[in-house]
């Protein structure tokens, strides 16, 4: 009953809130209408003083139009200037000053005792009336003469002939001003304020001396909020209501009202009505409370009574109340119910034994299912399992009544399972997702279906079909890693074929210099053998360093001097458009590499910054000592290092190409001008030495290699290999020599001639033909692996169809597959590079003897 009392209580206090309602919109309706009375008067205020101010400004215009009259001023004479103008201060103290100044701002006369020289020049108003040639008011500003805060006013005279002669000055003193405006009747509360156009106080009342010459909070410019009116806090912190108004176009004239004093009155009626609308408001309710206990709470304690019997199913209770008062037709009402719920009652009873049938057969359905079946109810707590799910998941635990998360312990990523489930129950839309078992290493498959009182949840063991996925994975993996190791076996003999070239032009040319007495031919065939031995030391190097098997040939090296002595061919490198710079340590320790790929290294990273500033720019080298400690850089070891840096001012590089640029073959530059292996040269040099290398570049930030390079520790030993001569046999026979390599191709031509053969040239296939068709030769040497056209079997087969006496002996680096493909195996006798210049001779011989 009590609630209802409540209710009632809340009725009544609801009906009153009307009339309350009406009293607050008269009070903030009169509240409004004093704002505006207030608001009108705060501006009407300021516009007054304006006036006064503009009046203030407009006698000193005209001062200054007498003083610029004056034949002493337009005649620039500074005595008869200096006794006038004193006269006019004495008339004027509230000013500072009088100058005259001429167009350079050059002090002619003024008021002064002591007529020391000034200058205007500088000073914001000069240059505004030089500009306009009209009197100008000045802003706030400190005098030049005595110190004193002052505003300064400007006007403009002119000489006889009606040119500009200077600019007659005055300095009204803002002390003066502050005094004027005091002595305005201003009420207490409130705050009047004079503003230049920069916002800045020239005079306030009250608190003049706290802020004159300081800014505003307002700053209002006198043009654009010339009558304006605004609530706000003004300078000293107080909240007014606050009207501007301008003084011309230069000073802005502020008058606040206090909110506290304006709206005082106010108040006080407003906390009078407060009190008149509570008193009345429980007198009402208390006379609500008496009438509700006496004719309704007392019969409505009857309905209850009568209700609770029901509840417990006496439904026989009858409520007997005698008059004819709406609370007698109520219980006439709920007598009536007692006889439908009786009735309702049979029917339930018959529905249940019916849901209970309907429930059994679910129960069936669920566990003649191979999944397992989990029922959670709206609290993700278990409320039903088949026999699927008590056998795989139970396990002999009792999961009734146990939340979700903790049947699934070991499950991973049990969170984002659980946010999938709670979107399917609150959208009430399926779900399906896999989760992963670590302790029984299972995987599931979870399909969930909302409904009203939950969750029905399916869980299957996927396991085999995972482990099936994985395999095929695995198969493809292992499909993919069979192509990368296929291409990279074509690779390796392309530098195989490569390299036995250039082994042969090293064996060759160091035969001929054993052999020819001419020093002129020796050592051309010794500066072909020193090139071949770069070309194939920087293949070699290059392909071992980045598989880190090269053998390295470490010792103390200085990288100061190694870098100085190196300068010139890194200058020589990089080309003229880039600036090398050299920052280097006196106190550099030694580091322990070996020094010729030190230098490599050194160069790879010059060229590659090169490529990277095709327009010029700078590379820094800077060589220091650095102490590393555990984690400071990562990957490296702790301990002391030479740190080697080659910064470039390049286009720098993305994130997916820094990721990629220690891979081998791995370049962005155009087909034929990289290999891929300079960068991965330098990364495997450094890592074997005991080192480590670091990059760090972004797009059009430039890029910075650092070689972190282990400090010395001790000396490696040298060694010294010999080579023998050998005899090369002699003949006199006519053979063709054909080869891509021009270098092997001069080699072996200037060999064989020099025993005493007749030696055809020709650098391809088609040549060679050529040559074939028009000649007769004894003998066809011919490379099997020739680029763009007809290869060695190729050839040998077509002079073997011209000519069928010719002998042919093919040369071989690396055939690879050529020989299978052509189905040449055992076809034509082959001699492998990389061969010496004897055994060749040697082999032709036996082959032209062989008859």
């Amino acid at each position: 009953m009590s609630s209802l009392l409540s209710r009632l209580f809340v009725l009544v206090a609801a009906a009153m809130l009307p009339a309350i309602a009406i009293q607050a919109y008269n009070e903030i309706d009169l509240r409004r209408t004093r704002q505006v009375e207030v608001r009108d008067e705060a501006l009407g205020r300021a516009k007054l003083a304006a006036a006064e101010q503009q009046q203030i400004v407009q006698g000193v215009h005209q001062a200054l139009i007498a003083l610029s009259e004056h034949p002493a001023i337009k005649a620039k004479d500074a005595d008869g200037c200096n006794i006038y103008l004193s006269r006019i201060k004495e008339r004027y103290p509230g000013f500072i000053s009088f100058d005259v100044v001429d167009i350079n701002g050059s002090r002619i006369c003024d008021t002064s005792s002591d007529h020391k020289p000034t200058t205007a020049a500088g000073r914001a108003y000069f240059a505004h009336v030089l500009k306009t040639g009209e009197f100008t008011v000045g802003e706030f500003a400190i005098s030049r003469v005595t110190g004193s805060k002052a505003l300064h006013f400007a006007l403009p005279f002119y000489d006889d002939e009606g040119h500009m002669g200077g600019v007659v000055i005055a300095a009204l003193s803002l002390d003066w001003l502050a005094d004027y405006i005091a002595e305005m009747d201003v009420p207490e509360g409130a705050a009047l304020a004079i503003t230049d156009r920069n916002g800045i106080v020239l005079a306030r009342y009250p608190g003049n001396a706290l802020f004159v010459g300081k800014k505003s909070p307002a700053r209002r410019d006198p043009i654009l909020d010339n009558g304006t009116v605004a609530d706000m806090a003004g300078i000293d912190g107080v909240r007014r209501i606050v009207g501007f108004a301008a003084a011309g176009q230069d000073l802005l004239v502020s008058y606040g009202l206090g909110r506290a004093q304006t709206f005082a009155k106010m108040e006080r009626r407003t906390q009078r009505d407060v009190l008149f609308i509570a008193l009345s408001t429980l007198i009402v309710l208390v006379l609500t409370v008496w009438g509700g206990q006496r004719f309704i709470q007392r019969p409505f304690a009857q309905l209850v009574d009568a209700a609770n019997r029901w509840r417990l199913g006496d439904f026989a209770r009858r409520m007997d109340i005698r008059d004819n008062s709406e609370i007698a037709r109520v219980a006439g009402a709920f007598n009536a119910m007692a006889d439908a719920l009786k009735h309702r009652e049979h029917e339930l009873f018959e529905a249940k034994e019916k849901a209970e049938e309907a429930a059994a057969q679910i129960t069936m359905i669920f566990e003649s299912t191979t999944d397992s079946v989990l029922i959670i109810d709206q609290n993700w707590r278990i409320s039903y399992l088949n026999g699927q799910a008590w056998s795989q998941i139970a396990e002999g635990r009792d999961l009734i009544g146990i939340n979700l998360s903790d049947v699934f312990p070991q499950v991973a990523e049990m969170d984002d399972l659980l946010s999938q489930l709670r979107e399917a129950m609150s959208e009430q839309r399926p779900v399906f997702a896999e989760a992963f078992c670590t302790l029984k290493n299972i995987w599931y498959a979870i399909s969930a279906f909302p409904s009203s009182q939950g969750l029905a949840v399916f869980v299957r063991d996927i396991t085999d079909h995972k482990l099936a996925l994985e395999e095929r994975r695995l198969i493809e993996e292992q499909f993919h890693q069979s192509q990368k190791m296929e291409s990279v076996g074509q690779l390796t003999g392309g530098v195989a074929h490569d390299f036995n070239n250039l082994l042969t032009v090293i064996a060759a040319n160091l035969e001929l210099i054993q052999v020819n007495d001419d020093i002129g031919k020796a050592r051309q065939s010794a500066a072909a053998a020193l090139r071949a031995v770069d070309r194939g030391a920087k293949v070699t190097a290059q392909l071992l360093a980045f598989s880190r098997r090269q053998v390295l040939n470490p010792r103390p090296v200085n990288a100061n001097q190694l870098v100085c002595q190196f300068q010139g061919l890194v200058r020589h490198a990089v080309g003229e458009a880039c600036q090398v710079k050299l920052q280097t340590d006196e106190g550099l320790w030694l580091c322990h590499v070996d020094p010729a790929l030190l230098e490599t290294a050194l160069l790879n990273l010059a060229v590659n910054a090169r490529d990277a500033m095709p327009d010029g720019g700078v590379l820094e080298i800077e060589m220091r000592n650095i102490v590393v400690d555990a984690g400071a850089v990562a990957g490296c070891l702790p301990g002391s290092y030479v740190r080697l840096s080659v910064r470039d001012t390049g286009c720098g590089m993305p994130p997916e190409v820094r990721d990629r640029v220690f891979e081998p073959f791995f370049t962005t530059k155009e087909v034929g001008k990289g290999t891929g292996l300079g960068l991965s040269m330098v990364y495997g040099f450094v890592r074997q030495s005991g080192g480590h290398i670091t990059i760090e570049t972004a797009p059009g930030k430039g890029t910075t290699v650092a070689l972190y390079l282990p400090r010395a520790t001790q000396k490696p030993d040298a060694e010294i290999e010999d080579i023998q001569p050998e005899a090369i046999p002699a003949g006199s026979e006519r053979i063709l020599v054909v080869e891509d390599n021009f270098d092997l191709l001069d080699l072996t031509s200037a060999m064989l001639t020099k025993s005493g053969y007749q030696v055809r040239c020709a650098r391809n296939g088609a040549e060679a033909l050529q040559l074939l068709s028009g000649e007769e030769f004894d003998l066809l040497l011919s490379d099997i692996v020739m680029p763009n056209g007809i290869n060695g079997i190729e050839l040998a087969r077509e002079a073997r169809r011209l000519n069928r006496r010719i002998k042919v002996l093919l040369a071989c680096g690396y055939a690879g597959d050529v020989l299978e493909r052509h189905q040449a195996v055992g076809e034509f006798p082959i001699i492998d590079k990389p061969f010496r210049m004897s055994e060749l001779a040697a082999r032709l011989r036996s082959m032209l003897h062989e008859g």
